[in-house]
């Protein structure tokens, strides 16, 4: 297997010195097979419309393994002949400005192109592998910035976001697993807040999107400007309203963030966490002081994103007796699912719809971190409070015929405290 390896690297063509193009004109399809470019402009354009969110390629045993990522499920797309492998990988890390001819250590990249006259970015990086290298391409579509009040949030969910944004001052949490939306909320919130009279800035690795009328800062932690340093210099030199931190995952930079709320600004961050419950219990364990926790936070806004259901199949259905049960339906009640057709290549399934709960900090969870409480006192006070409103809104998402009961279920393995009866 090693002198495999060395052979697939060794074969691997030398480093061309054409200049990489900002943005590749994608607007025709090319005949695929032929060369690597002509690849790498189909396969880019097929991503795109087929609303990809990632593009995976990956040297493996057998070859080169390529997959869309589409609504959260991966999907097989036909990679290039065998003769064209290591041509298509150049061609890509050359597109992206990256070293075409480095495949021993990790790269970062980004390259544009348009299609159907979609401005679309990739951010690509590169990673050494076992067989070689694994490239992962992540698509950022300015036509999926999505305003707030239409990322799908009940309008009382709506209101209490609203709500916490008008304080003066405080922490506001967006908490979910990976591939839940948090960078869509984060964006849809800044957007918001920039229309008014407000300073907003926003510190992030890296900058996903350019925004008008928010000052975007991005940091560089080679050189010491990490997100510490960049709180520090923005509440101390610019006069911000808000300020939004690209994640809290790591103590020093939560307790970054929770100085720049008790200096007296409106702080938006996004944590990896399931739920309210555990962004407590993950800020306690990284160090983060309770009480000046108990002070700073504001609130927490918990996310996932479901497939919606296709509209070109969307059919009605009557229930099983599950899911009657868990959706209090009435006899002959139907609900909506899809049947599967080629628009959605038989999924049943297109698009993404998110499910919300929107948690204000209350005196009451003040009262507990004070205490210094352990896990399983943070989990019970969620319950007892029943401040937990994930599941109820993916039923309502559901009756409102969006996604299906399978859907929500899927996704239930991430809500541990939500999916315990029927609503």
């Amino acid at each position: 297997m090693k002198e495999k390896k060395q052979s697939r690297r060794a074969s691997r063509p030398a480093a061309k010195t054409a200049a990489a193009q900002p943005k590749t004109e994608a607007s025709t399809k090319p005949a695929p097979g032929k060369t690597a470019d002509s690849w790498v402009k189909s396969m880019i354009m097929d991503a795109a419309r087929q609303r990809a969110d990632a593009v995976h390629i990956e040297q493996q045993r057998e070859g080169l393994s390529v997959r869309f990522r589409v609504d959260g499920a991966l999907r097989p797309y036909a990679g290039p002949e065998v003769s064209l492998e290591e041509s298509v990988l150049s061609q890509l890390k050359k597109m992206a400005r990256m070293k075409t001819g480095e495949g021993r250590l990790p790269q970062d990249g980004r390259m544009g192109a348009i299609v159907d006259s979609r401005e679309i970015d990739f951010r690509v990086h590169s990673l050494p592998t076992s067989y070689g290298e694994s490239l992962a391409l992540k698509l950022l579509d300015r036509a999926t910035l999505i305003p707030l009040d239409r990322l799908g949030r009940q309008p009382a969910a709506l209101v209490s976001v609203r709500e916490m944004l008008a304080k003066p001052r405080g922490l506001i949490l967006v908490a979910g697993p990976a591939y839940s939306g948090k960078t869509t909320t984060l964006y849809a919130i800044l957007s918001e807040m920039a229309k008014g009279d407000k300073k907003v800035i926003s510190v992030e690795y890296p900058i996903e999107f350019d925004l008008p009328n928010v000052v975007q800062s991005q940091i560089d932690p080679r050189s010491g400007y990490d997100y510490p340093t960049a709180l520090r210099l923005v509440r101390s030199r610019q006069d911000p309203d808000m300020v939004m931190v690209g994640g809290l995952g790591d103590a020093d930079t939560a307790r970054a963030a929770l100085e720049t709320v008790l200096g007296g600004h409106l702080v938006l961050s996004s944590i990896h966490a399931n739920d309210a419950a555990e962004t407590i219990t993950r800020l306690l364990g990284m160090g983060v002081d309770p009480y000046m926790l108990g002070a700073g936070l504001e609130g927490i806004v918990e996310q996932r994103v479901l497939r919606r259901i296709c509209p070109t199949c969307r059919q009605k259905v009557m229930p099983n007796a599950t899911e009657r049960e868990w959706l209090g339906l009435k006899p002959g009640q139907k609900i909506a699912k899809g049947r599967g057709c080629p628009e959605c290549k038989g999924t049943g399934y297109k698009g993404r719809v998110g499910i919300f709960a929107v948690l204000p900090a209350t005196e009451e969870l003040r009262d507990l971190l004070s205490t210094r409480p352990q896990p399983n006192a943070v989990r019970q006070f969620y319950r007892k409070a029943q401040r937990v409103a994930l599941m109820p809104d993916g039923m309502a998402k559901i009756k409102a015929g969006l996604t299906t009961f399978d859907e929500v279920m899927r996704m239930g393995g991430y809500m541990p405290a939500q999916a315990d009866e029927p609503v």
